[in-house]
């Protein structure tokens, strides 16, 4: 079998060595989401093991090094999830990896346990195995089943994926994400992108051509996304976020408000919020706020910064939560929709109501009135839906 190494082959394998030297660099990487940086860098090296064994079978090489032939095979299962597991820890910033993520590798698993025995062949069976498979008139059973299992897996993924990408696009557009989630948004949407490419890309091979000439094409495709993930962590690491500490000592240090100015305002301020309710108010505002209470705008809004350190929505919303939870569980307001609690208590729209408040309590507000349903007379376990 004549072995050669053609210009798709070095451009591939320069792809899976910039992956090693990448999946090396975020190993190293201390700060931000490490995480995140594991997530990609298992990535990255998944992608370089997947090419490096594309250009082995295609160049034939893989007669030259038997040992290595179908390492590769197991680790095309292992795209999908770290795809989104890694989108879901960026937007997420979740710091943990929990014993329920290790479900999405079980594919992988057991193509490596399906391809055991051939790894523990001797040199000449696998030779004679491979020789069998590239003298085949047509691929064999087990080339179209990890064909289909693989397109089917990653299909199910960039569904996934593009369903949190939408949730999150929203969330982001309502202004409800971090600085950090924001600066994140650019590398979510590249990522499900080029999924959807590399995904389209093998189904087109499969269909029209699976020779050995185009064997390369898909493969060379995800050596450009090492490359541009490369780009990207250049272009943009991942925030350094300062403490809010130190940015309201920064952001305030030309104010004249005094320590005992900024006390006897945030008395006020409370004794007011808990009176007079101004936060069922939907369009409250901290400058209409502060002309209620007669201070001036950018001390009251100091106030809230420094001495509850919350943003004037936080604080808002804190308040609007509290009332929510309060009507929710009186019997008094059984017979109100939860928009209309919502909407009663200051929120504008449903979708800011939920999402606030599941960050609040980590439950809906749904959920959270079920758990009182047997308390409230007449009341039923499946109270109106938003």
């Amino acid at each position: 079998m004549k072995v050669s190494l053609n210009l798709l082959a070095i451009l591939n394998l320069l792809g899976a060595a910039q992956g090693l030297l990448l999946t090396l660099a975020l190993l190293k990487v201390k700060r931000g989401n490490r995480t995140a940086n594991r997530l990609l860098a298992a990535l990255a090296i998944t992608i370089s093991v997947v090419v490096t064994g594309a250009v082995l079978v295609t160049t034939n090489y893989v007669f030259v090094f038997p040992h290595l032939s179908r390492l590769h095979q197991p680790f095309a299962f292992l795209g999908g999830p770290l795809l989104f597991l890694y989108i879901g820890t960026l937007i997420t910033n979740k710091k943990t990896f929990t014993r329920k993520n290790f479900l999405h590798f079980i594919p992988f698993a057991l193509c490596l346990i399906y391809l055991l025995p051939y790894y523990f062949q001797g040199r000449a069976a696998k030779v004679a195995s491979l020789y069998a498979e590239f003298y085949s008139q047509t691929p064999g059973g087990w080339y179209y089943t990890r064909s289909a299992i693989f397109i089917i897996q990653l299909l199910s993924y960039l569904i996934a994926i593009t369903a949190i990408l939408f949730k999150y696009s929203q969330t982001v557009r309502r202004g409800e994400a971090t600085i950090e989630n924001k600066g994140n948004l650019f590398k979510v949407r590249f990522f499900a992108i080029a999924g959807v490419i590399l995904w389209a890309g093998a189904i087109l091979r499969l269909v029209l051509d699976s020779t050995s000439e185009t064997n390369l094409l898909v493969p060379l495709g995800a050596s450009i996304l090492v490359y541009a993930m490369c780009y990207l962590q250049m272009i943009r690491p991942e925030p350094v976020i300062e403490s809010k500490e130190l940015l309201s000592v920064k952001k305030y240090e030309k104010s004249r408000l005094t320590p005992e100015r900024s006390q006897r305002y945030l008395k006020r301020l409370i004794e007011f919020m808990e009176n007079q309710k101004p936060y069922t108010n939907g369009n409250l505002t901290v400058q209409k706020l502060a002309e209620e209470l007669s201070i001036p705008t950018a001390h009251l809004s100091q106030t809230i910064n420094e001495q509850l350190g919350q943003s004037f929505s936080e604080f808002l919303n804190s308040y609007r939560i509290d009332e929510a939870k309060r009507r929710l569980r009186d019997p008094a307001f059984k017979h109100l929709s939860i928009l209309g609690i919502a909407e009663d208590v200051g929120f504008n729209s449903k979708s800011s109501f939920n999402a606030v408040f599941k960050k609040h309590t980590h439950i809906t507000p749904s959920e959270f009135r079920n758990q009182y349903a047997d308390v409230i007379p007449g009341s039923t376990r499946h109270s109106s839906p938003i």
